[in-house]
């Protein structure tokens, strides 16, 4: 666009004194000075304005007596050059004035575009997003606001916290202590915060997670205090001292009471797909055992590929042997209850997260973990199956009848689904508090599921959908509650995972008869497992969905950020003491 106005600009007839008189007005701008094709641009602006100037009708200039030049020198100019002025038109004009416009845009002032973005808008849509921010620290002071930022983030890692609920937590932290200009950069298992004074002095932090102990105990703790930071209810001090106290948090729940727990998970999996009483007593028993053989040789240091197909291939050969033997009528169940127990459900909701909102890098690590895993069931699958048949067991019969719903059927089932969320919140060592919510939405979740299967509805699109439910009433209740999303997503998701299907699906594979093939399996065995993701896509959908829904909480820390900000009152650091 610069070109084409050079060419039309007649620069032929400018005065030389004119274009001296402009330099010293224009050279004063310290932009204008460092852009040699800003200032080009400026000049080929002043130039056309005086053109037109000489090229304007005689009565839009001014009067002989005002005009120290004289009655004659408009007369001529006018008599010159009224036709190109009525060759310009409007248009050329309009253009001129957009052009002059937006150059002095550019040298008044930079750009809004130009300048970083305030890591606060991060926290736009979470529980965080009205922070009080303090005047900035000192040197020593940011240093130790980092190293808390830090280490929040570090207990989030390691209790198995998603990328994006770390980010904001971290982001919140440094605000509330006044580093808003901190960058979080997020990996797979390490965690890097940045920061520059106001005098250029450059400081990194930096947390690497070596693996992940699930504790949603202490999330809920982690959230709960950041929260009093976002407020501005706590100094710093305080904060560290509840940090430190975090930290060495007990679990809510004894290991025994935590693996039975899960068995009650198992056993009430089996009745929720079908199985009886025997089966689900089972199931239980089957639980515990394939949790001890894991706990005895994960002691060993053993990659968690082998310990996952060494479980699988446990559940297997339990349900094949039980099968034979005549103790269960449906063996199928059994082998479905205990892949649920062995699914990455954790960590695959959270790769789908972290793909979803913006952390690829995390997502393809995660993803792998998941991929394992899930490469370990069909592989322990495919050794109980095999090794069964050599020992002369009976092949299991994978297809499921298809049955009316009865009333009493479906109040077993409701109850099952009920009691695998509430089991799913003790086995992720969630507090007491979590239970009964739990149940609820996983209730509410399995109802839609149900719903969506007698509507015929898609498997994947059930899968989806009855998982936004469950997103869109865990976000909610858990912010309520003082905790983030998660806790309540994960122990409600279990009530709709899929293991029948990948179990059939693998069994295809493996057994294969003049009705299954190779391909079939395979293809089965792609729907089971874009099904099971289906449902963390679904979770993740919900919580969004559910964000405009603002809490009590979360309406009294906004209006207390409000009245803060109204009274221009800034939360200050305390008198840092250094840590031991």
């Amino acid at each position: 666009m610069t070109n084409d106005n050079t060419e039309e600009a007649p620069t032929a007839e400018v005065p030389v004194d004119a274009q001296s008189s402009s330099g010293p007005e224009h050279g004063t701008n310290k932009a204008e000075a460092g852009s040699s094709a800003l200032q080009e641009l400026l000049e080929l602006s002043r130039q056309q304005r005086l053109q037109e100037l000489r090229e304007a009708p005689t009565g839009q200039l001014k009067s002989d007596e005002d005009s120290p030049a004289g009655a004659s020198s408009p007369k001529t100019t006018t008599a010159k050059s009224k036709p190109k002025a009525e060759h310009k038109g409007a248009s050329q004009r309009i253009a001129q004035r957009v052009a002059r416009r937006t150059v002095g845009r550019l040298v008044s002032g930079t750009s809004v575009n130009t300048q970083p973005v305030p890591i606060v808008t991060a926290l736009k849509g979470s529980p965080y997003k009205a922070p009080v921010q303090a005047s900035e620290p000192n040197e020593d002071e940011a240093r130790m606001v980092l190293d808390l930022a830090a280490d929040i983030a570090a207990i989030m890692m390691r209790a198995g916290a998603g990328t994006s609920d770390i980010e904001v937590s971290v982001i919140a932290a440094c605000a509330a202590f006044g580093l808003t200009t901190a960058q979080v950069d997020l990996t797979s298992n390490t965690l890097t915060v940045h920061y520059s004074t106001s005098d250029g002095r450059l400081m990194t932090v930096m947390r690497v997670n070596r693996g992940e102990s699930i504790h949603f105990a202490k999330l809920g703790s982690v959230h709960k205090l950041v929260t009093d930071l976002v407020a501005g209810n706590l100094g710093f001090n305080d904060a560290r001292s509840r940090l430190d106290a975090i930290r060495y948090q007990r679990r809510p729940y004894q290991e025994w009471f935590v693996t039975g727990a899960w068995g009650m998970m198992v056993g009430s999996l089996v009745v929720l797909l079908g199985g009886g009483a025997i089966a689900a007593g089972l199931g239980i028993v089957m639980s515990i055992m394939i949790s001890q053989v894991g706990r005895m040789i994960g002691r060993t240091a053993l990659p968690s590929f082998f310990i996952t197909a060494l479980q699988a291939a446990i559940a297997t050969l339990v349900a094949m042997v039980a099968g034979n033997f005549g103790i269960i009528e449906s063996p199928q169940y059994l082998v479905a209850a205990g892949i649920v127990l062995l699914l990455p459900t954790q960590s695959l909701y959270s790769s789908v997260q972290d793909a979803l909102t913006n952390f690829p890098l995390t997502a393809a690590g995660r993803m792998v973990g998941v991929v394992l895993t899930l490469a370990g069931i069909v592989s322990g699958i495919a050794l109980g199956v095999v090794t069964g048949e050599a020992i002369g067991l009976d092949a299991i019969e994978v297809l499921v009848p298809k049955t009316s719903v009865h009333v009493i059927s479906a109040i077993v089932s409701m109850v099952a689904a009920a009691v695998v969320a509430m089991a799913g919140v003790i086995g992720m060592q969630s507090t007491r508090r979590f239970i009964l919510p739990a149940a609820f939405v996983g209730l509410a979740s399995y109802i839609t599921m149900t719903a969506l299967t007698i509507l015929a509805i898609d498997n994947v699109l059930a899968s989806l959908l009855a998982a936004t439910v469950t997103g869109f009433l865990a976000r909610p209740l858990s912010l309520r509650l003082g905790a983030p999303a998660i806790v309540l997503m994960i122990p409600a998701i279990y009530t709709l995972l899929q293991g029948l299907s990948i179990f059939t699906a693998v069994y295809q594979i493996v057994a294969e008869s003049e009705t299954t093939s190779f391909a079939v399996g395979l293809s089965s065995l792609f729907t089971a497992i874009l099904a099971n993701a289906a449902l963390a896509i679904g979770a993740v959908l919900g919580s969004y969905l559910a964000r405009p829904l603002k809490n009590l909480k979360a309406d009294a820390v906004e209006k207390t950020a409000e009245s803060a900000r109204s009274n221009e009152s800034t939360i200050t650091l305390d008198t840092v003491e250094p840590r031991d």
